[in-house]
């Protein structure tokens, strides 16, 4: 074996003692917490509670919760997004306590699926627009945290459970108010999607809307059903906040930054999700192509996932937890296409090779192989069969793949797990398409304006009932802050 060839010497990191620049006495960070607007409290319609051997998924109240954020006073205030969440607490009074035969009672994946959008603005222009919010938040808390951490410090903030992959348990067999406070991360331009500073103090009229989900995200289930619980409060979301950082860097500090801005502008990369939707027929077998409408300038990867609405006494049996249930639809070729090429080269088969799809998925989120990314997800809830009257047969069929029963995943031939529920260990079948071409660059994904992504699948089994296929595109951002007209203009 040669020796590795050495060009230069040099002194590693732990040898360099140059310090970093100082902050100026007159640097200062401060918490801004704000009240909504308009709308202080969204509060469920009446309905039971428990329908026996139904997974029951009531109605909720659409209503949007809006902040004015403080914004555009001085040049040297900045907002830091790695501080930002919202918070607000889930009430409700049971006056006569429920009596049932094997009650669950979830909250469905945390707290941030009480949310259907979100919408910044400037200027009464919308900067960021975010649909199907709480899905994608389950998407990337189900594949980006790993489970010490979710069952640790996730489980305070966002509601997730300590024994289990979905949300926390929620009481009804007790006459009393119950009580949950939660806050979450913003998943947004001023939330977690951005690494530096945002300069809030250089833009005006700021606005932050969030819009709550038509349906309740709240699951419940039971064999029989003495006693419905009564409501003398029925769920109500109140108390909400939007919590922000803010640093003052001092007037000399901002200065210097002036100085350096060309044309007195900002340029601030940040990133995105654009959704799409496609309903997929009952019925349907065979070949399928599913048009994305995600048109933007940087498309860097496509997240999906199909599920069905578990408003259908058989479907909630498979699908509980209805849409957050993330079925694989017995896909034997699954790819991704933008205008001629085709992601990836070699079409994921979801019948025979599901691990491989899986890994793609993880290097779709940014990780390596193995995996640089912690996840919640075990083969069981990624190999969940669902939409189809049954599995496919043949040696060519991973023996993982299990189409749950009465709310129960079986265990696989030969396996000694046990069966699992899915009320408790949703199905996980989440897909990733990875369009980057080199890391660390401007623009570094897809162009997709005039040449949409399609999805090209392939059904084995046919559909025994609709399908919703939603569909996020993950996109470079790029703001640009006129500094002289406090204005923004984002570049996606």
């Amino acid at each position: 074996m040669s020796a590795f060839p050495s060009s230069s010497i040099g002194l590693p990191k732990s040898l360099d003692y140059n310090m970093p620049p100082s902050a100026s006495d007159s640097c200062r960070s401060y918490s801004v917490n704000l009240s909504p607007d308009g709308i202080t409290q969204v509060a469920a319609p009446t309905q039971n509670l428990f329908v026996a051997n139904q997974s029951l998924q009531g109605q909720f109240n659409s209503q949007i919760v809006s902040f004015s954020i403080p914004s555009g006073n001085s040049n040297s205030v900045f907002l830091d997004p790695s501080h930002t969440t919202l918070s607000f607490s889930l009430t409700y009074t049971i006056s006569t306590a429920s009596s049932a035969t094997g009650p669950v009672v979830k909250l469905i994946s945390s707290a941030a699926s009480f949310f259907d959008q979100m919408v910044l603005y400037s200027n009464s222009t919308p900067l960021e627009q975010t649909n199907q919010y709480g899905l994608l938040q389950n998407f990337l808390l189900q594949n980006t945290v790993n489970l010490a951490q979710r069952y640790g410090g996730i489980t305070i903030g966002m509601g997730t459970d300590t024994n289990s992959a979905n949300g926390v348990d929620l009481g009804h067999a007790s006459a009393t108010t119950f009580r949950y406070n939660f806050s979450i991360p913003l998943l947004s331009m001023i939330g977690v999607n951005s690494e530096k500073l945002f300069p809030v103090g250089m833009v005006n009229n700021l606005q932050l809307q969030m819009t709550t989900s038509t349906l309740l995200p709240i699951v419940a289930y039971c064999t029989a059903v003495a006693t419905q619980p009564v409501f003398s409060q029925n769920f109500l979301l109140s108390e909400f906040s939007l919590n922000l950082k803010y640093i003052d860097i001092g007037e000399s500090a901002a200065q210097m930054l002036m100085m350096t801005l060309p044309d007195n502008r900002i340029l601030y990369k940040s990133a995105t999700y654009t959704n799409s939707q496609v309903t997929i027929p009952s019925g349907s077998s065979g070949a399928q192509q599913l048009l994305l409408q995600i048109r933007n300038t940087s498309v860097k990867s496509v997240y999906s996932q199909f599920g069905q609405s578990n408003s259908v006494a058989a479907q909630s049996l498979v699908s509980p937890n209805g849409y957050y249930d993330a079925i694989n639809i017995t896909t034997n070729s699954r790819q991704l296409q933008v205008g001629g090429s085709f992601y990836p080269n070699r079409p994921i088969n979801d019948i025979s090779r599901p691990s491989e799809g899986y890994l793609y998925l993880i290097q779709s989120l940014g990780g390596s192989i193995p995996s640089a990314l912690g996840t919640v997800i075990s083969r069981e809830m990624y190999n969940s069969v669902g939409g189809v009257a049954s599995i496919p047969t043949g040696a060519n069929v991973d023996t993982f793949l299990i189409l749950p029963a009465t709310v129960v995943r079986a265990a696989p031939v030969g396996s000694d797990i046990g069966s699992q529920g899915v009320m408790a260990y949703p199905s996980s079948h989440f897909h990733g398409y990875d369009l980057e071409r080199l890391g660390g660059v401007m623009f570094s994904g897809i162009n997709t304006r005039s040449t949409p992504p399609f999805l090209n699948l392939n059904i084995q089994n046919a559909l025994n009932a609709t399908i919703t296929c939603n569909a996020w595109g993950y996109s470079d951002v790029v703001l640009v802050f006129d500094i002289a007209s406090k204005s923004v203009q984002a570049f996606v």
